[in-house]
């Protein structure tokens, strides 16, 4: 999916260049000018004058395994990779000499140069967790973050988030290129990829890997894209009809586009005398940026391994037609074996030092994850010998049969008295029954832990914002029924939990 970019110097200037993204240095042009790199760009290498410092060594390691697990990737793609043109090899050109010397050039693996704390992540699990024929897709993900600088920073417990950056359907963008009349293999230059903490550099890529790995293009653009698109419309006509779209008196008919979901590339294919050379995409389409995913794993209890737990997003457009997300999408049809770019996120689901302390987790829907990483880290120091805290799961769902994820490990956690499920099952029954009635079902255990004074418990909740209030309005009820709280000191109350970081949420 990343293998065949291409990355290369301006003269004279620290650039880019490799078969995945190789950042080189253009100080000099003798090798005796040049600082050896740490990692090479085709194998792990450390320096052996480093090999004696402990702090400075595990540096080393770490980037000479990233080094090797992109190397792997790169291999695998070679083996993979069809035949290349003569055409594809004259566009490469001189670049040529900047992979054979790619140690006098300091050349290191990149995932995206415009990305500081990316990362080339190998997927090592993906199951579906709904029924094939249910209306949603929810999946359990997971990547390999051994070796990797985010190694011990990805337990979903302890406040961490994954960030993803997914990339665009390669068939999609070829027929937006065939339909463009553009060359997927012609060599672009694009400054604005160029890492903004080294100066002077510059970034080659191929126009299809820049519109698959790094531009938006079917994202929803603004009406600031349609003041950049016109002047390259040839037709006059055309032109007055992108520019007229930009007055406030089509304001409505560009909404309509926007409530019919339209993209760049829509706009970019629909006015047919656009010229644009290739080199401009990157001032005119916005980069992909990051989805941020919670995390439902404990390293501690998985260590190498960061889990999410994903649904794919879907809505309906204007007229009927079904939308996905970009990224939500990516994760749905990428398989064990495949790679991703991610790095890891700080999130505000972090459970609390105290070992000891009652934690209440709302979940709905997606928003089980941080609370499966919660469990696991209590069993985790439970096999250490420490003393913990009983938990309550209150998990919110449609139908228990599609949609209790990780069934088999809830019900053994419960057997073994880690945590006590209070599962809402809105459609099983013909009353519907949510969250916030099983939290009234356990008021009396609210009210010990929570509300009353010289109590030290937590109550976490994340999900969809919609039951947010419910939840709240719930808890305040409790205060006010088991408390004897006027309604006003059980605001304040609530108000002081959330100061004390007692109270917390995360919805979205």
């Amino acid at each position: 999916r990343y293998a065949n970019s291409l990355f290369v110097p301006r003269l004279g200037f620290p650039g880019f260049l490799g078969p995945y993204c190789t950042p080189l240095n253009m100080g000099g042009t003798s090798a005796e000018k040049v600082a050896a790199p740490l990692v090479l760009a085709t194998r792990p290498w450390q320096p052996a004058l480093l090999v004696s410092a402990p702090v400075m060594s595990n540096v080393a390691t770490v980037e000479a395994q990233q080094a090797a697990l992109a190397f792997q990737h790169q291999q695998e793609c070679k083996n993979k990779a069809e035949g290349i043109s003569a055409e594809s090899i004259k566009n490469v050109g001189e670049l040529s000499k900047y992979l054979a010397f790619q140690p006098q050039y300091k050349a290191q693996l990149r995932a995206r140069p415009d990305v500081a704390q990316g990362e080339l992540v190998r997927v090592t699990d993906w199951k579906l967790l709904t029924p094939e024929d249910y209306d949603r897709t929810c999946f359990h993900f997971e990547v390999d973050v051994r070796g990797t600088a985010m190694e011990h920073a990805v337990n979903g417990s302890q406040g961490k988030a994954l960030s993803v950056y997914a990339t665009n359907d390669g068939e999609k963008v070829m027929e937006f290129i065939k339909e463009m009349k553009l060359d997927p293999d012609q060599i672009v230059s694009v400054e604005e990829l160029a890492p903004q903490s080294e100066d002077g550099t510059v970034v080659l890529t191929t126009v299809y890997k820049l519109l698959t790995q790094y531009l938006d293009l079917f994202g929803k653009p603004t009406r600031e894209f349609l003041k950049k698109l016109f002047p390259y419309a040839q037709d006059i006509q055309e032109k007055v009809a992108i520019a007229e779209m930009t007055l406030d008196r089509k304001t409505e008919d560009f909404q309509d586009r926007q409530a019919r979901a339209a993209t760049f590339a829509d706009y970019l294919t629909e006015f047919k005398s656009l010229k644009i050379p290739a080199d401009k995409y990157m001032e005119l389409i916005p980069t992909i940026k990051q989805r941020v995913y919670s995390i439902c794993s404990s390293s501690d209890y998985r260590p190498g391994k960061c889990q999410l737990l994903v649904v794919r997003e879907d809505w309906q457009a204007k007229g009927g037609e079904t939308k996905y997300g970009l990224c939500s999408s990516f994760l749905t049809f990428i398989r064990s074996g495949a790679f991703c770019v991610a790095h890891s996120t700080h999130s505000v689901m972090q459970m609390p030092e105290d070992k000891s302390a009652h934690i209440f987790m709302a979940g709905l829907g997606t928003g089980l994850a941080p609370f499966r990483a919660y469990i696991e880290q209590r069993k985790f120091e439970k096999t250490k010998g420490h003393k913990v805290g009983p938990m309550t799961l209150f998990f919110g769902g449609r139908y228990s049969k599609a949609e209790y994820y990780y069934r088999d490990e809830f019900e053994a956690f419960e057997a073994e008295g880690l945590v006590k499920c209070c599962n809402a099952w809105s459609r099983d029954q013909k009353q519907k029954i949510y969250v916030q009635h099983k939290i009234m079902e356990e008021a009396d255990s609210i009210w010990n832990e929570l509300g009353r004074e010289g109590s030290t418990g937590y109550f976490f909740l994340c999900g969809s914002k919609q039951p947010e209030k419910d939840v709240f309005a719930a808890l305040l009820n409790i205060f006010e029924t088991k408390g004897g709280m006027t309604n006003e000191r059980a605001l304040k109350k609530m108000d002081s939990l959330q100061s004390a970081g007692r109270y917390v949420t995360e919805v979205y």
